[in-house]
């Protein structure tokens, strides 16, 4: 099983080399740069070379709508067991490479999301609907 991580400029590289820092694991990751002298072809083209290669379960990009995104949906017509998951982040990745499966690892990622108030600075709504601190 592999994935593709792609996005924006080095971001899926950032994201590869982060993980690794942190748990070891890369090989299930093959990063993937979108630049700005890259067409949705290049894009599309790089995914199919390692769709062809590696047993990919999915595609993860950093946003739907962008060319990494759109370039996956192309590819995906040829390998229609590959996913296209949007969201990439080092949590998600990290709980890809800890063996979790995706569905697993995206709520688990989703789980990470949190907001934290510095010291004794909780908002709460009022009955009223304002802000209170």
């Amino acid at each position: 099983m592999a994935y593709i991580l792609a996005g924006h400029g080095q971001y899926a590289v950032a994201i590869k080399e982060s993980c690794q820092m942190i748990t070891g694991q890369t090989e299930l990751f093959h990063a993937v740069s979108f630049t700005e002298d890259m067409s949705v072809e290049n894009v599309s083209g790089t995914y199919r070379q390692i769709c062809e290669e590696n047993n990919v379960s999915a595609v993860i990009v950093d946003f739907i709508g962008g060319t990494p995104a759109n370039a996956a949906l192309i590819v995906q017509t040829e390998f229609p067991d590959v996913a296209i998951v949007s969201g990439l982040s080092l949590s998600l990745a990290l709980q890809l490479s800890l063996g979790e499966s995706t569905d697993s690892a995206i709520h688990g990622a989703k789980e990470m999301l949190t907001i934290v108030q510095p010291k004794n600075q909780f908002l709460v709504q009022s009955d009223e609907g304002e802000e209170e601190e």
